[in-house]
């Protein structure tokens, strides 16, 4: 729809219009004038500001005069200016960086450990013990000893010593006082006693394992270290706190990981060895024999007796070998029973054909000899375990395991269990099992004496570590030997 527009929107405007300024009303501006004129009427009054400051100040000092508070704050003043202590200004550190350099000094060394005296010369040797070195001399008179000797880790001995220290190790042996009674003593373990001369080396390194000769009429210790020695040390019975013989073979080359005296020849030693060897050595000849040796170079870490004629050895690849070491060659038959190393193996006392490994399985397996196609039990651990040992009666299992605790196994139980690859222990003690590397791991070895107990070391204070102990089959002798390869024999009334 079109817009209508007004006819006066439309108009031009003229020159003059455009030129002219725009109208302003007339009482618009006659407002304005009139306020001008009114503010120019007003005069305001002048304040002097520093006068009325310059007046208060002398009315509250005049305030502060009356209460007497100026002559207080002088009186604080003055107090304060004594007991202030005079500071000395610290001078300002510099950053200027300086090189020291200082004159090479020698290192300074023990001279205890280069065994030598404040003066610098060199000691003499200390004394060294007479069972290893003179053997020639008559030792039937021995001195009271107030301090114990020192002994060195190796002796180089002459040839002459070294052959009458044989012969007379060769002669405990060959006297063999076989109508001796061998009935077990019943005695407490408040009755053992030890003495300085019973505190010596049985090997130069690391003892791994012990063993103690049945007979009763001597006292005769063997264990192996990890450096492959066989240290035998003997004596008489008769003089338990006399010396000692003492002799080292070293026929491995390589770990000896465990050693026992044969049963058929008590005058034997058998040993075993990460040199994949298992050898024999007879004291009274002695020279060693090698009985076998495994073809693909497997360390041999553990064996024990089946019957005088044949014996279980464990392997580190897990398998285990039964060896007719009396027949010659010598008859094996091997048996794969584990994927893992084992540590252990022990017989059943009462049933020579079970046998218990315990390795690094978080188990301890249980088999017969005359069913090894299968597990016959499986004792559960729950973690590594560093020994498993039936006690002397053959009833119970005792494991040491990694987590700190001493698990005992009922083989009553095992018979009637629900499932025998999931036997669990009856009884479980907490024992500090925890060692470090350089030190032999606890096992709870059995005690021959009492069927129902087992030896084992603590790491309680006050302590001496034996980490193995063993103990006389009849007669009141423990043995507890520590990593060091020293052992403490403690003997009582016989």
């Amino acid at each position: 729809m079109p817009g209508i527009l007004r006819s006066g929107s439309l108009r031009t405007k003229t020159k003059s219009e455009e030129n002219s300024p725009p109208s302003v009303s007339k009482r618009r501006t006659q407002t304005k004038k009139e306020l001008s004129e009114e503010n120019e009427n007003k005069v305001e009054p002048v304040r002097n500001v520093e006068e009325i400051r310059r007046k208060n100040l002398e009315d509250n000092k005049a305030f502060l005069e009356g209460l007497l508070m100026t002559q207080i704050r002088d009186d604080l003043k003055s107090l304060a200016n004594t007991l202030q202590p005079t500071v000395k200004k610290e001078a300002k550190k510099r950053d200027n960086k300086y090189i020291t350099v200082a004159e090479k000094i020698p290192v300074r060394r023990s001279r205890r450990l280069a065994h030598k005296d404040v003066d610098g010369n060199k000691l003499p040797s200390p004394e060294e013990s007479d069972n290893e070195m003179d053997t020639t001399k008559d030792q039937s008179i021995t001195s009271i000893v107030y301090r114990r000797q020192s002994y060195k880790r190796e002796i180089e001995i002459s040839p002459e010593e070294q052959e009458a220290l044989n012969q007379k190790i060769q002669t405990f042996f060959e006297q063999n006082d076989s109508t001796m009674d061998s009935k077990k003593s019943i005695y407490e373990f408040s009755d053992l006693q030890i003495t300085d001369e019973n505190v010596l080396k049985l090997t130069p390194d690391r003892l791994l394992f012990m063993d103690i000769h049945s007979r009763s009429d001597i006292l005769a210790i063997v264990g192996c270290d990890r450096k492959g020695t066989i240290g035998l040390v003997v004596k008489s019975i008769d003089d338990l706190n006399g010396p000692w013989c003492k002799i080292n073979y070293n026929f491995h080359t390589n770990y000896a990981t465990c050693c026992r005296f044969d049963n058929f020849n008590s005058n034997i030693i058998n040993s075993t060895s990460y040199d994949s060897t298992f050898r024999a050595c007879d004291i009274t000849k002695n020279q060693s024999i090698e009985i076998l040796k495994d073809s693909d170079n497997h360390g041999l870490t553990a064996f024990d007796y089946r019957s005088l004629q044949t014996c279980v050895i464990a392997e580190d690849n897990g398998d285990v070998l039964l060896a007719d070491i009396r027949a010659n060659p010598v008859s094996i038959e091997r048996f794969d029973v584990s994927k893992k190393r084992i540590r252990t193996l022990h017989i059943n006392p009462m049933q020579t054909d079970e046998f218990c490994i315990s390795g690094s399985d978080n188990c301890a397996k249980v088999w017969d000899l005359r069913n090894m196609s299968t597990m016959k039990y499986c004792l559960q651990t729950n973690y590594s375990c560093y020994g498993a040992y039936y006690n002397q009666a053959g009833s119970h299992i005792m494991a040491t395991s990694r987590d700190d605790h001493i698990m005992s196994f009922s083989c009553h139980d095992m018979e009637y269990a629900n499932d025998p690859l999931d036997i669990q222990p009856i009884k479980k003690i907490h024992h500090t099992n925890y060692v470090n590397r350089f030190v032999t791991p606890f096992t709870a070895q059995p005690y021959p004496i009492f069927e129902s107990y087992f030896l084992i070391g603590s790491s309680g204070y006050p302590r001496a570590v034996t980490t193995v102990n063993i103990s006389h089959r009849t007669l009141p002798i423990i043995v507890g030997g520590n990593s060091s390869g020293r052992i403490h024999v403690f003997t009582g009334h016989i």
